[in-house]
């Protein structure tokens, strides 16, 4: 068997882009592993922003109910591990050793059959077979990109079709348009599954999911927003009364709220179709989730939050959080953007909203906009930019040098926001 540092090089060295493609891809994977999606249960979420919170959420709630839980999700922050969690754990370095062991045979099998699988194709079916090895009761399954052709619609029906916040990202892929990028999200929609979606979709949008629920004969949840009331909205997340019951969002920015709401509704349809979750549990579960690298709070005293605001609807999100919650505060923020990324519209809209920017340079990947090309785009909407090229190194100084009122925030690519992290978190 291989080693974790092993296994991990095996998977780094597999190649990360492939031809759109990826349900058909994984499938051969799949069958040489004796299909083990066919023996879990899914809620499956696709869109654009959201989703990733709409997982973590879901999965919580799960787990408040007792039952064992599989969750994959994409990218990570920190760890690889990050995208294939059991009961809230990261998959252990034995365990990942031991699925690249299992997987590592048949890749290279489908390598000589000119059928190659991509990373990400591998990821999934690795997670897959994790899964059902370990007998998880239900997965919660975060669409990679897109949704009909994502690796991750290799599933059958799901219990649960979720369809989370809709704009426009990977547009050179998804389509140039709301209602293009809506029909491939609405792809996971299949015949016999139930069917959430979140309450503040653009009419565009809607109007493709509603037509290909019609032709799978689904009637969709969309949450009911005249039952909604706001209660309270700020710095430690949200207080709301939906359907006269009250829930806690754990989760900052307002945009949560609309999340949770889409949580709601899936156990709705997951009680519609048999299970039964009651109010008390979903309310714990929600209250009590937590999610990396999504307007994460890291320290207080400066404030310290990471947000892996990419696009330009994750950068709206931020922005509103920054206008309602820390208007009239000194706030740092911290940026590092990819070049294949609307980086323009990003960097603009935080560097307007910032007493001091330094932009740095997101690790690991070639897409990464360097340092220096940021902060020239910056210095025309803040008069305070620097550039600094390890994320790490600005966040630690960026807090040092913040008074204990100031706020400080690490954002952009996901590729940036475990390196800010570790430098909020770093001792003089």
């Amino acid at each position: 068997m291989m080693t974790y540092q092993e296994a991990m090089d095996f998977i780094n060295h597999i190649p990360h882009i492939g031809k759109r493609n990826g349900v058909n891809r994984v499938r051969p994977l799949l069958e040489k592993l004796g299909n083990p999606q066919q023996h879990l249960r899914f809620v499956h979420v696709a869109g654009t922003n959201g989703k990733g919170s709409t997982v973590a959420m879901t999965a919580s709630v799960l787990r408040q109910a007792g039952l064992r839980v599989g969750m994959f999700i994409s990218p990570y922050v920190e760890d690889f591990r990050e995208r294939i969690q059991l009961d809230g754990q990261w998959i252990s370095k034995e365990d990942l050793a031991e699925e690249v062991s299992t997987l590592a045979p048949l890749f290279r099998q489908l390598q000589q059959e000119d059928r190659a699988v991509t990373e990400f194709e591998f990821d999934t079916a690795m997670a897959l077979h994790y899964f059902a090895r370990k007998k998880c009761d239900m997965v919660v399954l975060e669409v990679g990109m897109g949704g009909k052709l994502d690796a991750t619609n290799c599933i059958d029906a799901p219990d649960v079709s979720a369809i989370a916040s809709i704009s426009f990202d990977h547009t050179q892929y998804l389509g140039n348009t709301l209602a293009e990028i809506a029909g491939e999200k609405a792809g996971i929609i299949k015949m016999g599954s139930r069917v959430a979606i979140y309450p503040k979709e653009p009419e565009e949008a809607m109007e493709v999911i509603r037509k290909v629920c019609r032709q799978n004969s689904i009637q969709p949840n969309v949450p009911d927003l005249s039952r909604l009331e706001i209660l309270s909205c700020g710095g430690e997340g949200s207080v709301i009364r939906y359907k006269g019951k009250k829930l806690h969002i754990p989760l900052l920015g307002e945009h949560q709220i609309y999340n949770a709401l889409t949580v709601c509704a899936i156990f709705e349809e997951l009680n519609a179709g048999g299970w039964d979750f009651d109010w008390e549990t979903i309310q714990k579960g929600i209250g009590q989730t937590r999610f990396e690298g999504r307007q994460e709070v890291i320290g207080r005293e400066p404030l310290c939050l990471v947000d892996g605001a990419h696009n330009p609807d994750g950068v709206d999100s931020l922005c509103r959080t920054i206008d309602r919650f820390f208007a009239g505060k000194q706030v740092t923020v911290v940026m590092g953007m990819l070049e294949d990324k609307d980086y323009a519209y990003g960097l603009s809209q935080l560097a307007q909203r910032a007493s001091r920017f330094i932009a740095v340079t997101p690790q690991d990947t070639p897409r990464a906009l360097p340092a220096g090309k940021a902060a020239e785009i910056a210095k025309s909407y803040c008069q305070r930019v620097e550039a600094v090229d390890d994320p790490a190194q600005a966040a630690f100084l960026a807090k040092r040098q913040a008074g204990a009122e100031d706020v400080v925030i690490a954002c952009g690519s996901l590729y940036m926001i475990g390196y800010a992290k570790q430098g909020f978190l770093r001792e003089e």
